[in-house]
This record gives structure tokens, sequence and C-alpha cells, in this order.
């Protein structure tokens, strides 16, 4: 069976202004960020068990993930009638939450064979709920993140000290297991990003100096023309 990518939903107007929202990034379309974002050939299979809700959120980052990494899956969970799944990628799978007993992710697990990293995308609640009832984490080896830095995220409240936006989790993940400079690139984007969904949400514009002169300020320039290789050395 081939797999065919599931296609971003239409994502609804931003609220009172009616300003239509870019498909890819959620961003409003005069600031989309999607021409300047990377694509990163990695080993690991990153799927997102992506909650119905988080699909419409203009603040979600799984959408951001699916962008970044090539061969990255979106899968939906909680459709009112969900569609059949195909199977998973053939690898070993890791399931990333901190549940009781879940040992810390490390470099050693992207020795041997491939890896599929299911990844749960949405609110605290729903991630657990992932976790226990999903038929594709079902059987998968609990993982979770060593302690790092904090959130860069701010767009949401943080449920509890040390937690992460998917992306920031993924690439935290991908650090480990593909090396530092994917999760180098990763957070670039997920910067610039985080820049133009905070002036929208502070200042009501819909354009900023760096949306409209790229890479002026947010750094969205720099973000292509660089490989993975051409940021290890930088």
């Amino acid at each position: 069976m081939t797999f065919v990518p599931l296609q971003p939903p239409d994502l609804p107007p931003i609220r009172a202004r009616g300003t239509p929202r870019c498909r890819g990034c959620g961003l409003p379309r005069s600031m989309c960020l999607c021409g300047a974002l990377p694509r990163l050939a990695v080993r690991t299979r990153v799927v997102l068990l992506t909650h119905r809700i988080e699909r419409t959120r203009s603040t979600n980052t799984g959408r951001l993930v699916a962008r970044l990494l090539e061969g990255a899956e979106v899968r939906v969970r909680g459709e009112i009638a969900p569609r059949a799944r195909p199977p998973l990628p053939e690898g070993r799978r890791l399931v990333l939450y901190p549940s009781p007993g879940a040992r810390a992710l490390s470099p050693d697990d992207a020795r041997g064979g491939p890896v599929v990293l299911l990844v749960p995308d949405g609110n605290w609640n729903q991630a657990r709920r992932v976790v226990h009832r999903d038929a594709d984490a079902r059987g998968a080896e609990p993982v979770a993140l060593p302690q790092g830095a904090p959130s860069r995220y701010g767009l949401r409240r943080a449920p509890h000290e040390g937690a992460l936006s998917t992306l920031e989790a993924v690439a935290r993940a991908l650090g480990l297991l593909e090396g530092a400079a994917v999760e180098r690139r990763m957070m670039e984007a997920f910067d610039v990003w985080v820049h133009r969904a905070t002036c929208v949400r502070l200042t009501g514009k819909l354009t900023d100096d760096g949306a409209a002169a790229p890479g002026a300020e947010d750094g969205s320039e720099a973000l292509l023309g660089r490989d993975v290789g051409d940021a290890e050395s930088g």
C-alpha cells in the first residue's frame, strides 16, 4: 500500500479579522514562512500522533515538524469518522512521552536498525491518552528527554516546568539521534516562526519587518542556503 501524506486542512481565519492563514505554517499568508523552511533529511522516521483539534490551531508546532523533516508523517487521532491508517514504517518503535518507567532517550538508540519515533501532538491530557489508547503507540517503548534548556515557545501556558512544544521535543530528540546540526536547524526555523506568531498576537500586524524583508529582522533569510553539513561546522 502506498502511503499518501496527510494534507493539512484549510485553517480557519484569524478570529475577529477574517485573515486567511497558510495551511503549511499556520501564519497569516502575508507572513508565511514556508518558502524559507529547509527540508532536512534524517534517518529517524518521525510519526506525529496529532489530536484532531490541534490540526486547526494556529499555535500548533507539529505542522512545522512535518514541513521540516523528510519522511515525517501526521496521523490524526480523535476524528469522528477516522480513516484507516496504513502500517507504520519498519523499525523499532519508541514513543516520546515521560510516562512512569520511561527511560531516557540517548544516542545509543540510533545505533543498529531504523527508529520510528512516535510523538503525541496535543495538550498534556491529549498526549497522555494517545500513549495509552492509540493503536500505533500500543507496545512501543516509552522514552523521555533528558533535562535540558527551558522552552522558547511562549505562545501557550506551560502545563508544568520543563514542558516543551512538540517541535522543541522533536528537535531535542533528533539532536540525540541524528546530531546537533539537525536540532540547530529546526530550532532556527522555530525561533523565526515564534517571532512572527508573537508579532501577530501582540501588535495585530499582519506583516513585520522580517516578513516584509526576509532576514532583515527575524533571521528567515538564513534558514535556507545551508545544508546540515554546513550547520555542523558553523
